[in-house]
């Protein structure tokens, strides 16, 4: 069967955070395509700046490697048949590869930021090769425990896609091979029929696998702390000026791990809560949403956890990218603080437009009245809320400059001495710019960020 534009708006507009959650399905698959792009993107950005360089390659493929993370539920993204569901059997031994994949990453970052008591993964010997070996050791383990456990469902169990009609029928489920058949009812609402999705049941693999990266981000994190101390307190490095500068670049990754585990292990925990108070649930047990009234709770915990797994993703990636190329790409910390602000505002701006929305329809019947209670305040204020998350990123990711830009930063500091700019000094620094490699635009920002700078010092 077809399904066309009507089909998305007519499920997302149906969203009631009980029963009805294709349209959450579809909001997240769309949200988590653009997630995995825009990681692609960032990826691209850091293996550009320096390909032949161990450390870029190991960041570029780890954002890589969140980037299809985030994309774990793509099936979805649109109402496929049963004939998608030996794919989506594949990808669930692809994605819990890559899970595994990141544990590894994560605490193999001990390679190029020093921690205590792993200085032996400095060796070049291994940091220059782990962005080969590392996913050669995860796919080889993996498939191992495959083969072991006899295929794909006897290790992580089956799929299955369910079909619905008609209103309060029994609803035409079609499991995976060598599945259990199961029987799930539609819903009784009539302008919720048809649709059509898949669901995925998970073993005890899947689910240490679904959540261990979590908890490898709080290793990371202790590492990249730990990194960090060391690298301020090295005072005997020779190298004093590149150990400060892996310090900042530790923090910046210590604040992009912190994210994701506060994002996702809040989540976890809440799960965590749900099963102690409502008992354990299977993902597959969704599939009878209309029956189990508790179901509901399980909802708010799963797609809490997916719609997590993207704002740390945003996050961390951002943060990584940073920490990379924010001596490397002229500008980068600028244009990644922006990007995250516009994403903090427009995310936390639909979440409160959608919970608005949502009470005023439970309480009014009329859900456009949510949105305008949440959307005029959020115009008229736009501009000091946003003033406020830009604050808060330039604490996250302060200025840095490349050396080409402090060395022009230096330039124009000399010829202001006097606080003026002749005509000859600045014929003096449109050359010293093109020489640099810096255009307009930026010899405007670096000009105006000096003047500020000097102006709150005599302040």
């Amino acid at each position: 069967m077809g399904y066309g534009l009507e089909y998305y708006i007519r499920h997302i507009s149906l969203i009631d955070f009980q029963y009805s959650w294709t349209g959450v399905s579809m909001i997240h698959a769309i949200l988590s395509l653009i997630t995995m792009i825009f990681l692609f993107t960032l990826a691209s950005m850091i293996i550009r700046a320096r390909p032949n360089s161990s450390e870029n390659r190991f960041m570029a493929l780890m954002l890589v490697v969140e980037g299809l993370k985030t994309f774990v539920a793509w099936y979805a993204i649109y109402p496929f048949g049963p004939e998608i569901l030996p794919l989506v059997q594949y990808w669930r031994a692809v994605y819990y590869t890559l899970a595994f994949l990141s544990i590894l990453m994560y605490l193999s970052l001990s390679s190029f930021y020093p921690v205590k008591f792993l200085r032996f993964m400095t060796k070049d010997k291994i940091k220059d090769n782990l962005y080969w070996a590392l996913p050669l050791i995860a796919v080889a383990i993996m498939s191992a425990i495959i083969v072991s456990a006899g295929g794909i469902y006897e290790t992580f169990n089956g799929s299955q896609h369910v079909n619905c009609q008609l209103a309060s029928e029994p609803a035409i489920v079609t499991p995976s091979p060598g599945a259990e058949q199961y029987e799930a009812p539609c819903l009784n609402d009539p302008n919720v029929i048809p649709y059509e999705y898949v669901i995925v049941e998970q073993s005890g693999l899947g689910k240490l696998l679904l959540f261990a990266p979590t908890l490898a981000a709080f290793v990371a994190l202790a590492f990249m702390r730990n990194a960090q101390k060391g690298l301020e307190h090295s005072e005997e490095d020779v190298h004093q000026d590149e150990s400060v500068k892996k310090a900042t670049e530790a923090r910046a990754l210590a604040i992009g791990f912190g994210g994701k585990a506060f994002f996702q292990g809040s989540m976890v925990f809440f799960m965590v809560y749900i099963t102690i108070k409502f008992g354990t649930f299977n993902t597959v047990d969704l599939i009878t949403v209309g029956i189990n009234e508790d179901l509901k709770f399980f909802f708010y915990g799963l797609y809490g956890f997916l719609f997590s797994v993207l704002f740390a993703g945003l996050f961390e990636g951002i943060m990584f990218t940073y920490a990379i190329l924010k001596n490397e790409v002229l500008g980068i910390d600028e244009r990644l603080r922006k990007t995250f602000s516009t994403a903090i505002f427009a995310t936390l701006g639909a979440i409160l437009l959608l919970v608005g929305t949502e009470i005023a329809e439970t309480y009014t019947g009329f859900g456009s009245l949510g949105g305008i209670v949440i959307g005029l305040p959020l115009i008229i204020l736009r501009k000091p809320i946003y003033a406020t998350i830009n604050g808060f990123s330039n604490r996250l990711m302060p200025e840095s400059f490349t050396k080409e830009e402090e060395s022009y930063l230096e330039a124009y500091s000399t010829v202001m001495d006097d606080f003026t700019v002749t005509e000859g000094e600045r014929r003096l620094l449109e050359l010293t710019a093109k020489n640099l490699g810096l255009n307009d635009e930026r010899v405007e920002y670096l000009e105006g960020w000096y003047d500020t700078s000097i102006n709150s010092e005599e302040e």
